[in-house]
């Protein structure tokens, strides 16, 4: 058993597909990815609830039924991952291994039964790569990332990506549960009592608070559910501090029984762990005092592949990486994406830095319904994007990526979404002349590239005028004299003129 041996130096980004074993105190998880890079997809995910940790605090032993549990899962794991023909394996245990008198002797009975290495992370380690699954998939987190699993909360404090105050504490959901079996008062007392003893907690006001665990997400379904939230994916569900506190405070009071009916789909397995999830969401609320909090379905699995990552890799951007290799999937390089960029800038000058972010991955994906049906292009590129695992994205970013996509196939909007309903006016305006502007330029080029150039847009007073160089004056005709007016009336909306349609 090797204690923390994260030996990056033989890791490297490849072709094949790539598998993680997760044993956790609640549960045991494989997740297989389809290849190591700077935003993996993961295309298989399994988990059994096995409950390693139950009875730990009190006993210092695992459970026994979950270690017998375990074992089946990691040979169905393995035999699933050799069907899947994976090329890299690698299998990490956390907490209730870690502080489990016979945890060592459950590891090596594993790795010399099934001929693996099983690396035992650290405290320390454990909340550094739950905070780097959080900077893997979202862009430059800035607050405090808390990820709470069954036998501990990693807390850390990270700015735009980088990893500062961290702290590992001794309230995972299985153990605060046997410490207090279920009485909610002692849980209180508990959880109290461990928030008091970080000092550097206390001294935040972290703009935002990243959830990650199983625990969090079940609230945070709950949540959902609750509010009628137009999207159904978990990943970068924000939400106001202050209102959730409202409703964790309703959570931590209520009995399991009444959990249990709430709509959300959470496990009953999971639902006596919940009030004690929701009293930690009070604590952390009341003196880190985020103003958002934001759950994410990346944690320590993802932060383990992110820190075998070059510094180069880490450094890119995960959104345009993936938007970037979309496209060259497609056939497609990314030579014409930036003369795309370069050319409708001039029309876009008052965007904001996570707009013209936004815009180049919208010009690495412009093409992306070229296959489908002419009719059909407009909805389809929609939901690809709305339904799409890209990650660095907001809910608000992911639908005005998706609208802006629309109107590259559909000047006027035919359409209606309950999930338009995340966006401001402002935000339609941006995606109809971002659109617009492309449509424009495919009937110019059809996205070749070394064409757009021979053209340019001059603007004055509110009108963007398109100029053309010999070479391309041939071009005009009445289907580009409509796209014109169609970017005009789209480009008077973004500088403040009527809005539009």
């Amino acid at each position: 058993m090797k204690q923390d041996n994260l030996d990056n130096s033989h890791h490297a980004i490849g072709d094949g597909r790539l598998g993680i074993i997760d044993i956790g105190s609640n549960s045991i998880r494989l997740v297989i990815y389809d290849q190591q890079k700077r935003s993996p997809v993961p295309i298989y995910n399994e988990k059994v609830m096995c409950a390693l940790g139950k009875n730990l605090a009190t006993t210092g032993v695992l459970n026994p039924e979950g270690v017998t549990m375990a074992k089946q899962a990691l040979r169905r794991f393995l035999a699933l991952g050799r069907n899947m023909e994976i090329t890299s394996l690698y299998v990490m245990a956390t907490a209730a291994v870690r502080d489990a008198k016979d945890g060592q002797d459950f590891t090596c009975y594993l790795e010399d039964t099934y001929d693996i290495r099983i690396d035992v992370i650290s405290g320390k380690k454990e909340a550094k790569l739950g905070a780097y699954g959080v900077c893997a998939s979202m862009y430059r987190p800035q607050g405090i990332t808390g990820d709470l699993g069954g036998g501990s909360l990693e807390l850390v404090k990270v700015d735009n990506g980088q990893i500062e105050d961290h702290t590992s504490v001794l309230l995972g959901s299985l153990r605060m549960l046997d410490e207090t079996k279920g009485d909610y008062t002692k849980l209180r007392k508990l959880i109290e009592k461990r928030f008091a003893e970080l000092a550097w907690l206390q001294k935040q006001k972290a703009p935002n608070f990243y959830a990650i665990g199983g625990s969090f997400r079940a609230l945070a379904k709950i949540h959902m559910a609750a509010s009628n939230y137009p999207l159904h994916i978990l990943h970068e569900y924000k939400v106001d501090a202050k209102s959730f506190l409202d409703f964790v405070r309703q959570i931590s009071d209520m009995p399991i029984e009444k959990i249990d009916k709430l709509p959300g789909s959470i496990s009953t397995k999971r639902s006596p762990m919940l009030p004690g999830a929701a009293m930690i969401f009070e604590n952390i609320i009341q003196l880190a005092r985020p103003e958002y909090i934001v759950f994410s379905a990346s944690g320590i699995r993802e932060g383990y592949l992110y820190e075998m990552l070059s510094p180069h890799v880490r450094n890119q951007d995960g959104l345009l990486a993936s938007c970037a290799e979309y496209s060259s999937k497609g056939g497609r390089s990314t030579s014409y994406a930036n003369e795309l960029f370069a050319w409708m800038s001039p029309l876009l000058e008052k965007e904001s830095d996570r707009e013209r972010r936004l815009r180049l991955a919208f010009c690495m994906l412009c093409d992306i319904a070229l296959h489908i049906h002419p009719e059909y292009r407009a909805l389809w590129a929609f939901e690809r994007i709305k339904f799409s695992a890209l990650t660095g994205l907001s809910h608000r970013e992911r639908i005005k990526l998706a609208l802006a996509l629309y109107h590259r196939y559909q000047y006027k909007l035919k359409d209606s979404w309950d999930s338009m309903g995340l966006l401001k006016d402002s935000d339609k305006i941006w995606a109809k002349l971002v659109g617009t502007a492309a449509n424009l330029a495919f009937h110019l080029s059809g996205s070749i590239p070394g064409t757009l150039h021979n053209t340019s847009f001059q603007i004055t007073a509110k009108k963007a005028e398109l100029k053309f160089s010999i070479s391309m004056q041939d071009l005009m005709g009445d289907a580009i004299r409509k796209r014109i007016d169609g970017v005009n009336e789209a480009f008077a909306a973004f500088t403040g003129g009527k809005t539009a349609k």
